[in-house]
């Protein structure tokens, strides 16, 4: 199916650039047509596509399968053409260009071209700012002692600075550095302007004026352009040492691979001007290889805290042990290192699942000299400090570390990792818990009982059932407890509970009694349904009907008509249960004739009721006067999924007063399908109300029909945030041609880190080649690696083969992309993948199935491994191979 015409322009190329589609809005806004168009090259039909140098970004994407982004700031447009309203300051239309590769199979065989024209959205912005001021004018008010005027000049000159006012500014910098007003004004435009200015800067780094030098190394590291790479490596050897900081700081801002060598001998120069600063640039570009050389710095005084952050970020299990041994030594940072190790742990728990291995080996290396340090420091501990020293204290041993943890269950902020420690230490704590189910303060018993019920002891039963009696949420929560452990001996106290006044407490009771199955609870029940209390004959009802006691049937048919509303609800509720030929009879009735709330349970219950009667009672209830009635059977009716029910429905949207009920039938629309309900629905995902907007899009993501593409296209380009993430979620579930590149697009260019969630969810739930393929082109984007690798690591049929064609992709990022999630699959295929990698011609990639394989440890790979540590013609590869075969030859 072709992918419907959006409001942009969209084109195809092949691998030779000729032009093989051209939509409609592109025909409009140049006047030239398809016919024209098609079957010409790119740069035959706009010459200055090439003389403007941007044929290159074509080029790499068909070399690399990336995704290129021209921007409207710096290239303005790629296609000329008028403005599609009269600009005094654009002549031609600006456009943002998205550029995709179209594959087949694994191979790149062209591009997809979308223009976005945000020329109204450029002129708006700009037209504010507007001063009326010439340029010059500007830049001479930078110099200006009143901030307004240079607030003024600055915002302006970095929103529309053409090139005679950058060279105007680079001079200005030059000259007037020294002038403190006009250094931090220049600085700010130069950060922030989109002209290409790193050459110069790059000049300004041979200045002889080291200060000139200083602030060009500066302002190169915030812009980030990777082209100012090798003037920064020789400012390492600037004979001033602030020229020398700030090249160190714009490397590690650069994330700058090349520079790990250099950086390591400011560290390893143990020069604290300089070592710090360079510690931080190793710790932004993340190459773990470093972490043995920086083991040695925990002797620094100086350096020592900013090492362990730094290993904590970067190093792997082998930094735990000497991490571990700090602990135990006067005068050490406890809380800094417990950090850096709960980093570690956290960092293994969403890679690789296995933040368990930490806390063992940590556990192995920790003694008895540890703990004073750490409970001195708990003690006084708030906020975020907290969770890092209970996470560690929670490793470690002994009575003191027991106290302290049972201590710990009143803060909110460490419950996880409280009770996940005393769970692993079992009974022995049983009795501390025990102690306070009685606390005066409610949040620690309530606690202790979540505990007690983790750890499982039967030991812990009688003050469990006495908690029982407490207050209402301890009450709940021991009942959670209670049916955890399972012992029967709880079993009527819990019968006791179905009488109490509290709905949360009767429905705890309830589910622990559920758990239990104790084998006299029929007889019980059977009792309880004819109870005088109104509350125990619906807990009753609940019990009997959710077991379907063959002995309570009877009664529970009684209960239908009981003289109290709430339990003729419940057994209204239980009946489709019963399998009993009377149940629909007694339905129909209820949804006809009773109160509100049991008309509503009624409705609820013929929701799981099969056949032409429970539809036909439905469709008669969506009249009902309460909309709460209606909405449930809305909801029902979306369960049976009739055709008979659309022109119904399709009438509460649009008359109801009630916009829960119109969205919920919105919703029953989608799980019915077919073209005739694409047409309800497609309008409605501009609808005013959001709520339903949301519905029609989610439910036109249900609809199998090519009908529901194009209103999802137009949701995926709205200005509501929700409404985009809806839409990159329901198309999803669409495997068109076309959709695969719209929903990667999306991901690549959307500012919205939800919306960008969404569409990679979305390409993972595909779980086609091409989407796979898409995730992985993603995940070469800085921005978008992390998100791209979690959902590629998730487990799924047919997903080790996508990643062993990855293996193969042209560009060294993607590669690097599969050795990362192939460590964080748990398959038996995943070892053999990453030892082929290690034939990978791109270091880069070498180097992260170096790493992976010393983690996940391989035999078969060590001799490739050692062919590497000799021979790898990179530096940090054979580094990372010596490191891991020292790990494997200590394991052996």
């Amino acid at each position: 199916m072709a992918v419907p015409e959006l409001d942009a322009g969209l084109f195809t190329t092949d691998g030779e650039l000729v032009i093989r589609s051209w939509n409609g809005w592109l025909a409009r806004v140049t006047g030239i047509g398809a016919e024209e168009a098609l079957g010409r090259p790119l740069a035959t039909l706009f010459p200055e596509i090439e003389a403007r140098g941007l044929l290159s970004r074509f080029r790499r994407v068909l070399a690399e399968g990336v995704v290129e982004v021209l921007s409207p700031r710096l290239h303005h447009y790629l296609i000329p053409c008028p403005p599609p309203f009269p600009s005094r300051r654009f002549p031609l239309m600006q456009q943002r260009v998205t550029i995709l590769p179209l594959r087949e199979g694994e191979r790149v065989v062209g591009t997809m071209v979308l223009l976005e024209d945000v020329t109204a959205r450029l002129e708006a912005e700009r037209e504010p700012k507007a001063t009326g001021m010439p340029e010059e004018v500007l830049v001479r008010g930078l110099r200006e002692e009143r901030w307004p005027s240079r607030q003024l000049a600055l915002e302006q000159l970095a929103g529309e600075g053409g090139d005679e006012t950058i060279r105007a500014l680079l001079q200005l910098l030059q000259e007037g550095h020294e002038d403190l007003n006009v250094l931090t004004s220049v600085l700010h435009v130069l950060i922030h302007t989109d002209a290409d200015i790193t050459a110069p800067l790059c000049r300004f780094l041979e200045a002889p004026d080291a200060a000139l030098r200083t602030y060009a190394a500066l302002a190169l590291g915030e812009r980030r352009d990777r082209e100012a790479l090798p003037a920064l490596l020789r400012a390492l050897d600037d004979p001033d040492a602030n020229v020398r900081y700030h090249a160190i700081e714009a490397l590690g801002k650069l994330q700058a691979t090349e520079a790990v060598d250099r950086l390591l001998q400011f560290v390893e120069s143990r020069d604290f001007f300089l070592a710090f600063p360079a510690l931080d640039a190793l710790a932004r570009i993340g190459d773990p290889g470093i972490a043995p050389r920086l083991v040695p710095l925990l002797r620094d005084e100086l350096l020592r805290a900013a090492a362990v952050d730094v290993l904590g970020h970067l190093g792997d299990a082998d930094v735990v042990a000497p991490l571990v041994a700090l602990l135990g030594e006067p005068g050490m940072p406890v809380r800094t290192i417990a950090l850096a190790l709960a980093t570690l742990y956290d960092r293994y728990e969403a890679q690789y699942g296995e933040g368990a291995v930490i806390a063992e080996l940590a556990r192995d290396a920790l003694d008895a000299r540890a703990v004073p340090p750490l409970l001195e420091e708990i003690r006084e501990a708030q906020g975020d400090d907290l969770r890092p020293l209970a996470l560690v204290l929670g490793w470690l041993e002994g009575p003191e570390v027991e106290r302290a943890l049972v201590r710990l269950l009143a803060e909110p902020a460490v419950h996880k990792e409280v009770v996940q420690a005393l769970v692993r230490y079992g009974p022995r704590v049983t009795a501390l818990l025990v102690d306070l189910l009685r606390s005066e303060d409610p949040g620690i018993g309530r606690a202790a009982a979540v505990a007690l019920g983790r750890i499982g002891d039967p030991a812990a039963v009688p003050a469990l059932v006495e908690a029982l009696s407490g207050e209402e949420g301890l009450a709940i929560e021991a009942a959670g407890a209670l049916a955890r452990i399972g012992d029967r001996r709880a079993c009527e106290p819990l019968l006791a509970l179905l009488g109490h006044p509290n709905a949360a407490v009767r429905r705890a009771a309830i589910g622990a009694l559920n758990s239990l199955g104790h084998p006299e609870m029929p007889g019980r029940i059977r009792e309880m349904l004819l109870d005088p209390d109104p509350r125990v004959r619906e807990s009753a009802t609940r019990i009997a009907g959710y077991f379907a006691y063959p002995e309570c049937r009877e009664r529970l048919l009684e209960r239908c008509q009981d003289e109290d509303e709430a339990v003729r609800s419940a057994a209204v509720e239980v009946l489709p249960y019963l399998e009993e030929a009377r149940s629909m009879a007694l339905l129909a009735r209820a949804l006809r004739e009773d109160t509100p709330r049991v008309r509503a349970a009624a409705a609820r219950a013929l929701g799981q009721v099969e056949g032409g009667d429970a539809l036909t009672a439905l469709l008669e209830a969506l009249g009902d006067t309460e909309p709460w009635v209606r909405y449930q059977a809305v909801r029902a009716i979306e369960r049976h999924a009739s055709p008979e029910a659309v022109e119904p429905l399709a009438q509460l949207v649009r008359s109801d007063s009630a916009i829960p009920v119109r969205a919920a039938a919105i919703e029953a629309l989608g799980a019915i399908g077919g073209s005739r309900v694409v047409a309800l629905l497609a309008p409605l995902v501009d609808a005013e109300e959001a709520d339903l907007a949301r519905s029609a899009i989610a439910a036109l993501g249900r609809i199998a029909h090519p009908d529901a593409i194009l209103p999802l296209l137009e949701a995926l380009r709205s200005p509501d945030v929700m409404r985009r993430v809806e839409a990159a979620a329901a198309l999803g579930r669409h495997a068109e041609s076309g959709v695969v590149e719209l929903l990667q697009w999306t991901a690549a260019v959307d500012p919205d880190p939800r919306v960008v969630q969404a569409a990679v969810d979305a390409l993972e739930r595909m779980a086609t080649p091409e989407a796979l393929a898409a995730l992985l082109s993603l995940s070469a984007d800085p921005g978008r690696h992390e998100v791209c690798i979690r959902a590629l690591a998730r487990p799924s049929q047919g997903r080790i083969e996508a990643l062993a064609r990855g293996l193969h992709h042209p560009n060294p990022a993607v590669r690097c992309a599969v050795v990362e999630v192939l460590a964080r699959l748990k398959h038996p295929a995943a070892s053999d993948l990453l030892a082929g990698a290690l034939e990978d011609g791109h270091p880069s990639v070498r180097l992260a199935a170096v790493t992976a394989l010393a983690r996940l440890g391989n035999r078969r790979a060590e001799q490739r491994v050692a062919a590497l540590a000799r021979e790898d013609p990179d530096l940090v590869v054979r580094r990372a191979a010596r490191q891991a075969l020292g790990l494997r030859q200590e394991e052996g």
